[in-house]
């Protein structure tokens, strides 16, 4: 199968580099169909559409300064890795044109897993073509390897945008590799606690295959010890059958606990007992015979730490707490939120008819700028619901602006209804008149519309609307 070339280009040798290596490439019998060439948008050299049999796609890059790794790897990653979507055969990497900075981008981003699996790299010389081996292994390149896997099972992007989630990751990605002890992971509800344990956590604690889920709420108390600790034929009323409990499922795997706060406190003091026993030891109901499994425990929750320590026992939750991370809600991480769409769309998208790549428009960029994304992840589900509902083809741009009207109307009213909720009257009044300015700004377009309709001024409304993130981040921060 032809392969695609990616390059920079050479300002002291020109197309002499390309050429050559293009030539040696075909000694090699290695065949090259496209080349992706990268130039310097300062610089503008004549490059004709083909070279030999290789189509060349010149790609202006936006570079301040070609010696700042820094830089090279930031633009490199916006600017060319979507480009990359679209190779279809092997893809080769010449690292020798271009700055030493640019040689290092090259080996770095290709130890961090983002280039597709089997991509080679190569070192063009004048005489010569010798591929180069450089076969390190990162978390990052791990990470990235189960996203491709399991292209159905979005997960965020290891190197974050935003501080609080590059944080956050960070944390997770530290912690998560301490064996034998426990893993607590704290986020509003749809920020994707399941879904980071299911894949990140499971792949960088080495026991990605099997994670053995128990969804906390709603249990009583027996219910929860016989799932958990599974029981003997006879053990209680009911019990027909010996049955094969939770923790001996996850031996040699991962027990997640969802929603720890709602499990039962009997069936924690139980989980204490056994996490005092380095041997994992315990007994399944109506048994007197001890039983050793080799587990790692994660859990999670929509409360704050402050709650949860409440809600919890005092001995399980000292055993829960020593690593815990905080993720961050959707609206504290608006520098990732294109990339969180798109991975949703990618995962809601169902009907090859629609789009592949995720609409956008500048309205949408707007709305995510200042929507609440109360719902976080879900919010991002229930839009592109909404745009698969009224897609049209031919007419994406309209489908699109149907969808936004209804979803930010559906966040006015979840709004609204939290004004009139709780909290004392200055809270409610203030979160009564971020509603109106959100919901008046929607209906009509801009602050300045809006402003004109409620007769007063676009700062006032901003202010209103201000209000209610102000105090959303003031709590998080007590939390």
């Amino acid at each position: 199968m032809s392969g695609t070339l990616l390059c920079w280009h050479s300002e002291r040798h020109g197309l002499k580099v390309l050429r050559g290596a293009l030539g040696k490439f075909a000694e090699q019998s290695i065949p090259i169909s496209r080349v992706i060439y990268l130039v310097q948008a300062q610089c503008c050299p004549s490059v004709p559409p083909r070279i030999n049999d290789a189509r060349v796609e010149q790609v202006e890059i936006e570079l301040a300064d070609p010696t700042q790794h820094q830089i090279i790897y930031e633009t490199i990653k916006q600017q060319v890795v979507p480009r990359l979507k679209s190779v279809t055969g092997p893809l080769h990497v010449n690292v020798s044109p271009g700055t030493p900075a640019m040689h290092s981008v090259w080996l770095v981003l290709h130890a961090g897993g983002v280039f597709p699996p089997g991509t080679c790299l190569w070192s063009s010389q004048p005489s010569r073509l010798d591929p180069v081996q450089f076969d390190v292994t990162t978390y990052l390149a791990e990470v990235r390897l189960q996203q491709r896997l399991a292209p159905g099972r979005p997960s965020y992007d290891p190197e974050a945008r935003s501080t609080a989630r590059r944080t956050a990751l960070g944390n997770l990605f530290r912690f998560a590799r301490v064996a034998g002890v426990p893993l607590l992971i704290l986020g509003e509800r749809g920020t994707g606690k399941s879904r980071l344990v299911e894949t990140q956590v499971a792949m960088l604690k080495q026991r990605p295959h099997r994670v053995v889920t128990l969804a906390c709420g709603g249990l009583e108390s027996t219910l929860a010890e016989s799932l958990l600790f599974g029981h003997v034929k006879g053990a209680f009323t009911g019990a027909a059958q010996a049955r094969k409990g939770l923790l001996a499922q996850a031996d040699g795997g991962i027990l997640f606990l969802d929603e720890v706060q709602d499990l039962p406190r009997p069936a924690q003091r139980q989980l204490v007992r056994v996490f005092q026993d380095r041997q994992r030891r315990y007994r399944p109901i109506g048994s007197d015979k001890e039983i050793s499994v080799d587990f790692e425990l994660v859990c999670a929750s929509n409360l704050p730490m402050a709650q949860l320590r409440e809600r919890l026992d005092e001995d399980f939750y000292d055993r829960l707490s020593h690593l815990c991370v905080k993720l961050p809600a959707l609206r504290d991480c608006r520098e990732d939120l294109r990339e969180d769409w798109e991975q949703v769309w990618g995962d809601c998208r169902v009907d090859a008819n629609l789009p592949a790549q995720a609409p956008w428009s500048d309205a949408l960029a707007r709305t995510l700028a200042e929507h609440s994304l109360q719902g976080n992840l879900r919010d991002l589900q229930r839009l592109a619901a909404l745009y698969t509902a009224w897609f049209e083809p031919g007419d994406e741009i309209r489908s699109l602006e149907k969808a936004l009207q209804q979803w930010s109307a559906a966040a006015v009213d979840t709004l609204a209804a939290e004004a009139l909720s709780s909290g004392t009257r200055e809270e409610q009044t203030r979160r009564f008149q971020a509603a109106l300015a959100v919901r008046t700004k929607s209906q009509f377009g801009t602050w300045k519309d809006a402003a004109k309709v409620l007769g007063c001024d676009a700062k006032t409304l901003q202010r209103d609307a201000a209000l209610i993130r102000s105090a959303r981040s003031a709590q998080q921060a007590a939390d």
